[in-house]
């Protein structure tokens, strides 16, 4: 019987202590989720974000202006924010924020040293891209 017990006890201790998953708003999928496009004169760039059921992240794909493979990265919310950190020789620090019904890209360029670790700068991210969403993919 304590034999027992003790295994009820440890099972429910196990699925406490377990790595939770934080649920990601609907407000937060709802704003960011779709088909993004940037129509510049001479190209259009396009990236989609989405989210996968039971993850606690984004999917921000980067097509671009579809001349090379698209580009797959986590992105992680921090408030109204999509957060993209940044990895070596994969891409820079990016913030995604949707106003207005926009999505605003900032980029933070990021430094490395010869050891792979992030050289910290006191610059903020810029303000590179303003997409518009679309609701059909081209």
């Amino acid at each position: 019987m304590m034999k027992k017990l003790c295994y009820l006890l440890l099972f429910l201790l196990a699925g406490i202590f377990s790595a939770q998953t934080h649920e990601i708003p609907q407000s937060v999928k709802d704003a960011f989720k779709g088909y993004w496009v940037y129509n510049g004169k001479y190209f259009t760039n396009s990236v989609a974000i989405d989210f996968e059921p039971g993850k606690d992240f984004a999917v921000f794909t980067d097509i671009g202006t579809g001349e090379a493979p698209p580009i797959a990265l986590q992105a992680t919310v921090k408030g109204n924010l999509l957060i993209i950190p940044a990895e070596q020789n994969k891409n820079d620090y990016i913030e995604l924020e949707v106003i207005k019904g926009k999505l605003h890209l900032r980029v933070k360029q990021v430094m490395w040293d010869k050891d792979g670790n992030i050289i910290h700068s006191n610059s903020k991210p810029e303000e590179r891209t303003i997409f518009k969403r679309n609701t059909q993919k081209n």
